[in-house]
């Protein structure tokens, strides 16, 4: 597995790095036969195998489930072979925003809880989820909390998880992060305009998420209700475009490939649910597309915010989890 510089961290991680919410939740688009996480032994063969094949990063968080407790199980004397990456939720149960110590308080617990079900004394990557305004707005009280448990040598770097087009850019504004984690697909390809170019002049490492967009661009995209019509629409076109031009890969193989080839992307996640998904997707780092299928691809942007965001498809969706995730 190639291995990549993510950003200013000094960190070398694979290519293509393992998410975990799909390990220790049911998540995602709920279709026949392709819903339901993996028993716990199951999840655990999946990590090892990941690993096996070169995988380096693997990405968790205490809001997956039960992917912190799989993880630490599954790490036991493998540890030293994994960049190892989670994150704290800053709001209170409720959803709320919390303000000064009590945001202090709540990340130094979150943090000690993760290290105790990951097994470790340390966490590679330590990132916040949902980035936005309020927690922006507490930047002095997030970058000593930072600051804090770096000395503690609980975690090596920091970083931010985002949704949208403007938390990315105010979240490089700030300066308070190592790395961003966003969303990043062949429908979704907006973090390309303004946001990739201004994270390699501060050097801030970029990890694409949703690479998927939640299983849409594979045939999960033909369940979608009508409110999201135009999504299906252009799943269906990605998935003719890939029978026709390259028929020796699959969909989902393509669109890794995709979000691959574009700078400067350090890591992409992927989310599976069987080490035989977890084979297919690993090939996707094998070789290169060719600048004419990469073109052609381009071409299938999408920018509607409504139909791109998973929080907005969930009113027309169920009860199925799209809140946040690594999961392609």
């Amino acid at each position: 597995m190639d291995r990549r510089s993510l950003g200013r961290t000094g960190l070398r991680v694979s290519a293509l790095a393992l998410g975990t919410v799909e390990l220790g939740m049911d998540y995602g688009l709920r279709v026949p036969g392709a819903h339901g996480r993996p028993a716990a032994a199951d999840a655990v063969r999946i990590i090892h195998a990941a690993l096996d094949r070169g995988v380096n990063l693997i990405d968790t968080a205490p809001i997956y489930g039960a992917a912190e407790a799989l993880l630490g199980r599954a790490l036991e004397g493998r540890r030293n072979q994994v960049v190892l990456a989670t994150k704290v939720l800053p709001q209170t149960a409720d959803g709320g925003a919390l303000q000064g110590e009590a945001l202090a308080r709540h990340m130094r617990e979150s943090l000690d809880n993760s290290l105790h079900l990951l097994r470790t004394d340390h966490i590679d990557l330590w990132q916040i989820h949902q980035v936005d305004d309020a927690l922006l707005a507490q930047a002095d009280t997030v970058a000593e909390a930072f600051a804090a448990a770096k000395r503690a040598g609980k975690a090596r770097c920091v970083g931010a998880s985002t949704y949208g087009v403007d938390p990315p850019l105010k979240a490089l504004a700030s300066d308070l992060f190592d790395t961003l984690q966003v969303g990043y697909s062949v429908l979704d390809q907006r973090q390309a305009d303004r946001c990739f170019s201004l994270a390699t002049q501060k050097g801030v490492g970029i990890i694409a998420r949703s690479v998927l967009l939640q299983g849409v661009l594979t045939e999960r995209g033909d369940y979608l209700p009508d409110p999201l019509t135009p999504l299906r629409e252009r799943s269906q076109q990605f998935r003719r475009l890939v029978a026709d031009a390259l028929p020796d890969w699959t969909p989902a193989q393509v669109a890794l490939a995709f979000a691959l080839n574009q700078s400067p992307i350090g890591s992409v996640l992927i989310g599976v649910r069987t080490v035989e998904e977890l084979e297919e997707n690993l090939r996707a780092a094998e070789k290169p597309l060719t600048t004419t299928a990469l073109d052609s691809l381009r071409d299938l942007r999408l920018d509607d915010a409504d139909q791109l965001d998973p929080r907005w498809w969930e009113q027309f969706l169920g009860d199925a989890d799209l809140t946040d995730g690594d999961s392609p």
